[in-house]
Parts: C-alpha cells; sequence; structure tokens
C-alpha cells in the first residue's frame, strides 16, 4: 500500500537528524495510549502517556497482494497500575493502531503522525514487576478474509443484533409463499 506524504513529512524526515516518535493504542474498555516519548504528549484529542524507549517494534510489513500481516512489539516501563487493565480484560480481537511521527528541532510534531499499521490484537504476554513489559502480536483485518460469516438473514438473528427491529418479521412466511405473476 503506497502512503501519500505532504511536503512537511517528506522534509522532516529527509533532515540531517530527523528526531521521531511512535504512537500506540490498544483498545481496551480504558484505552491505553503509550508513546516512545520520555514525557506525556498531547495529540488526537488525547493524552499520550509516554513511557521512554518503548522496547521494540518488529519491522513492519506490507504486502501488494491480499495476504494478511502481523507485528510484534514489546512495551517497557509501563506502570504497574496500567497493567491491571490487561490482565482483567479480553483482549483478543481488540483493535491495536501504530502511528509513526516525525518531530521538529523543538521536539513538536513536525506533521500529522502517519499510521503505519492498524490491526487487531491476538496475544499478549505480560511480565510484571516494579513496571510492566507487554509483548503483542497484532495481526491485520485480513485474517478474518476467509473465515466464515456466520449471520442468519431471519427475525431471531436480527432481534439478536437489533431489538425491536421489524425488518425480517416475514421471512420466514415468505419461503412458502406460492406468488402468482402476471395476472
Amino acid at each position: 500500500m503506497t502512503r501519500s506524504l505532504d511536503a512537511a513529512a517528506v522534509g522532516a524526515v529527509t533532515a540531517g537528524h530527523a528526531p521521531y516518535l511512535f504512537f500506540i493504542q490498544l483498545d481496551f474498555s480504558q484505552p491505553l495510549r503509550v508513546c516512545s516519548a520520555g514525557y506525556d504528549v498531547d495529540w488526537n484529542g488525547a493524552t499520550w502517556m509516554g513511557i521512554g524507549a518503548l522496547g521494540s517494534i518488529e519491522p513492519i510489513q506490507e504486502q501488494a497482494s491480499l495476504e494478511a500481516i502481523g507485528v510484534q512489539l514489546t512495551l517497557s516501563g509501563v506502570p504497574s497500575e496500567v497493567i491491571a487493565i490487561t490482565l482483567a480484560e479480553q483482549y483478543q480481537g481488540k483493535p491495536c493502531q501504530i502511528w509513526f511521527a516525525p518531530l521538529r528541532g523543538d521536539l513538536q510534531l513536525a506533521t500529522q503522525p502517519i499510521r503505519l499499521f492498524a490491526g487487531r490484537m491476538d496475544t499478549m504476554n505480560t511480565e510484571v514487576g516494579d513496571t510492566a513489559t507487554i509483548t503483542l502480536s497484532a495481526e491485520s483485518r485480513m485474517v478474518t478474509w476467509d473465515r466464515p460469516r456466520t449471520r442468519r438473514y431471519n427475525n431471531e438473528d436480527q432481534q439478536s443484533r437489533y431489538p425491536g427491529d421489524r425488518g425480517f418479521e416475514y421471512v420466514a412466511q415468505m419461503v412458502e409463499k406460492s406468488l402468482i405473476w402476471g395476472r
């Protein structure tokens, strides 16, 4: 997938010394938003907790074909109180996003961050000490491409998703209905 970069982004990344940040958002019931700065950063209407060196992000690959890709990242230095969220909740299948942001010389955002990855969390390993380390693997949404959809087009399925909707109320009667056309 090709990405279009504006002139500010191209100038920021091609400069002699280009400081940068990574933003990572893991969508639990309370989203975990961290960045690779040593201080908290306000961006996109939220405060991103600066945990310093994130740990590592394996190279993110892009495919031109319809193929599922994944990424593995390690977040180190996460405060233990934030870890309670990750240990208590079902996380598989929840959204995970990674952005790259070039910085100016005064360490402010040079341009809007560029989204490098958007997918769903798959497996997580958490090690807890004074601070915690999270090792997470995430997969792109293409993983579900071959998975069959289990949607039934009947009234019961419609009521389970949208209670009170009457759009499929008479579907069962229409199956055996004999229609005479053209009289």
